[in-house]
């Protein structure tokens, strides 16, 4: 069973490393369908380090202006996401975010170039905040922001967003009673997986990074927004 999970671990790790989301469409299944007692406490645990360390590896691309701003948005998207769980049907919610993001990915598909604004970023972190408590998967809007902007300021600036999140995540876990010590010992025997994945990713974005970048994120994009309808609560 943990190779099998390791297996995953690694795998989303690869993706995460390489395109600066990910990680949580192929751990959290796995996680889901043989450990679900795991989730979300788990992949959590073993995501803080993964983004640590992928700031830190290209801390100096960072861009921080955009990173308050994501942010500010993100806490912002997250009560509204509350809110939105709380009043609307879970089913058709989790269908709308899915249809908005694939609607998001084929307009950039079509759309050659994308500019990046403070009103971009902000727009992305409430984004990001309501779709990661709807559904998880906060990371793709950010992507989707970010698409045209170099490899290295995508993962850096994505990365450093997520530790804030994770944290804030893990925090709010906490003190709810949902975090046990055997979270923390099955986060321990997978951290090998995570960090083989991380390190192999760095082959990965040597080839990514020339001119596959953005048809990466985006059709990843569209895979999560399609994970989200067909998988979403209600479902």
């Amino acid at each position: 069973i943990i190779v099998i999970i390791s297996l995953a671990v690694a795998i989303g790790a690869v993706i995460q490393g390489s395109i600066g989301f990910g990680y949580a469409l192929v751990a959290v299944p796995a996680l889901v369908l043989i450990l679900p007692w795991s989730v979300p406490v788990t992949p959590l645990l073993l995501a803080l380090p993964m983004t640590v360390l992928m700031s830190a590896r290209e801390w100096h691309s960072i861009d921080f202006g955009g990173f308050f701003l994501i942010t500010a948005g993100r806490l912002l998207g997250t009560v509204a996401g509350v809110a939105l769980l709380v009043f609307a049907p879970g089913g058709s919610l989790s269908t709308l975010v899915g249809l908005l993001i694939l609607a998001a990915a084929l307009a950039s598909f079509l759309r050659p170039t994308f500019e990046v604004r403070n009103s971009t970023r902000l727009t992305g972190g409430i984004a990001s905040g309501v779709v990661g408590t709807v559904a998880a998967l906060g990371g793709t809007p950010l992507a989707l922001v970010y698409q045209d902007r170099s490899g290295a300021e995508l993962r850096s600036t994505l990365s450093i967003s997520f530790v804030v999140g994770i944290a804030m995540s893990l925090v709010g876990l906490g003190l709810a009673g949902k975090v046990e010590w055997r979270h923390f010992a099955l986060a321990v025997e997978l951290l090998p997986g995570m960090l083989v994945g991380l390190w192999a990713s760095r082959w990965v974005v040597k080839r990514l990074d020339e001119r596959w970048l953005r048809p990466a994120v985006l059709a990843f994009a569209a895979v999560a927004g399609l994970v989200i309808v067909l998988l979403g609560p209600g479902r």
